[in-house]
């Protein structure tokens, strides 16, 4: 009845998600200039993880009401833990992703 912690986060993320963050991650760190602009780069990118599901689901043919719901149950059958550990990975992948790219700019 009750899933344990562990497998709701396991369950949160397909192969799509880890695909879509690593190639959002990437064009935001390229992107970002200065470290001020992290936490923005964070959050449009994220609301871009958001919206990319619907637009893909009416291109291929769903009417936008189903299109829009199944976007938006990716957040809610998953709960908010894998929203918040979702946001965490994109602070963390684009973070060093900007590390590496400044490190690797100033040899």
């Amino acid at each position: 009845m009750y899933d344990s912690f562990y497998d709701r986060l396991i369950n949160g993320f397909t192969g799509y998600d880890l695909w879509l963050m690593i190639v959002l991650s990437l064009v935001a760190a390229l992107i970002m200039r200065k470290w001020p602009q992290w936490p923005a780069a964070a959050f449009i990118m994220m609301m871009i993880d958001a919206v990319v599901p619907f637009f893909y689901r009416w291109a291929i043919g769903i009417p936008p009401n189903f299109a829009f719901d199944f976007a938006v149950a990716r957040f809610d059958e998953r709960g908010g833990v894998v929203v918040l550990l979702k946001l965490a990975l994109y602070f963390l992948m684009i973070g060093g992703i900007f590390f590496s790219k400044r490190r690797i700019g100033q040899r």
